[in-house]
């Protein structure tokens, strides 16, 4: 009797059932974040000891590559589920169109920005920079949704 009790009264822990869209958008670009970042990270390694790149390598380093990847993908994400929530099928296209356009922008304003007074070193921060700024708009305009439709990312995640 007491084992017929016991398995009666057990408490399944389902958590993936409590995640909303907005948790599994939040998640998925964590997880792109940080992908990208480890990317981001891995080609600022190979092209400062290439390039023995000086003042720039102090401006984007390690950290700012880290934020810089890891906030804009989590903000696409909350910006993925709020406009699903509000605008349904539209809210994907939307959001993809408004972070490709914001990310064409920033690389406007890399490209055409006036940074110091040495032409080298302007020419190595924009071949830096650029480059970064196009993994962050890839990852969230490509690849998030196809991770978040992904049950097998889903599974990994949760």
């Amino acid at each position: 009797m007491d084992n017929q009790n016991l398995s009666e009264n057990r408490v399944v822990y389902d958590f993936q059932s409590y995640h909303t869209p907005v948790t599994r958008a939040i998640y998925v670009g964590v997880f792109l974040g940080f992908v990208t970042a480890i990317l981001n990270i891995a080609y600022w390694s190979i092209y400062v000891n290439i390039t023995a790149l000086g003042m720039s390598s102090y401006i984007v380093n390690v950290q700012t590559i880290s934020f810089g990847s890891i906030l804009p993908l989590v903000t696409f994400g909350v910006l993925w589920a709020t406009f699903n929530h509000y605008f349904k099928k539209a809210g994907s296209i939307i959001t993809i169109i408004l972070f490709a356009l914001a990310t064409l922008w920033l690389i406007m304003v890399v490209a055409n920005g006036d940074y110091g007074t040495n032409p080298v070193t302007q020419h190595q921060f924009k071949e830096l920079v650029i480059p970064i700024l196009s993994f962050i708009g890839i990852a969230g305009c490509i690849a998030f949704p196809i991770c978040f439709k992904s049950k097998k990312v889903e599974d990994m995640m949760l």
